[in-house]
């Protein structure tokens, strides 16, 4: 699913698991170029920004993670987190995969439209919303039906699950073609392809993920 995306930089504030050389630090954050930055008082947020809170120790083998809800200082998020969270249960998935694909996606926005015509939530392309039968427009603001937050989760998360199935539960390449599209991983030997957005995509993601886990 390929769409225009929000200059949105992932944040990630230090915890105790911080190595010793970034002890004092209590934030950091990776920038669109992959570079790490740090420090000991908190910086401006820029416009866009997605905060990270209260990160966890990572958890041990065995146990199940579930998702940090400090973890995210976002407007939408309060509203979305319960939407998400049902989706994502629903579909047997891990609830920090499905909102952090609605981070990277739209930093919740519901209303987040794309240049290339990505809707809501999780960034829906009618056609996705079309396959899991969901058409048109509703109401009287003439919108697609697949913009009402709860149906737009619910599709997003059901394209999420099948992807990973498709992919043999690899969560990078479920990633990737939620971005670029299946056929596009297929095309690539079942690999990321090499595009620098879905890259950049899939990174975000993940870090975003592996933050909300606990």
């Amino acid at each position: 699913m390929r769409m225009a995306r929000a200059a949105c930089t992932l944040v990630l504030l230090a915890g105790a698991w911080v190595a010793a050389a970034q002890a004092q630090a209590v934030w950091q954050f990776v920038d669109r170029d992959g570079v790490t930055h740090m420090g000991n008082v908190s910086p401006p947020a820029p416009r866009g920004v997605i905060w990270l809170e209260g990160v966890g120790s990572a958890t041990p083998a065995g146990q199940s993670r579930s998702v940090n809800t400090q973890a995210v200082k976002l407007p939408g998020y309060a509203a979305a987190q319960p939407l998400l969270e049902e989706a994502a249960r629903a579909q047997a998935l891990e609830p920090a995969l499905v909102i952090a694909v609605a981070a990277a996606e739209s930093g919740f926005n519901a209303d987040a439209v794309s240049r290339k015509g990505a809707l809501g939530l999780m960034q829906v392309m009618p056609a996705t919303a079309e396959r899991y039968g969901v058409a048109g427009r509703s109401g009287t603001d003439g919108r697609h039906a697949v913009m009402e937050p709860k149906l737009n989760v619910q599709v997003g998360s059901r394209y999420l699950a099948d992807l990973l199935r498709m992919f043999d539960g690899d969560k990078e390449l479920a990633l990737a073609a939620y971005n670029a599209g299946e056929g596009a991983v297929v095309k690539h030997g079942r690999r990321i392809p090499p595009y620098p957005e879905t890259r950049q995509y899939v990174d975000k993601v993940m870090r975003l993920y592996q933050t909300l886990v606990r």
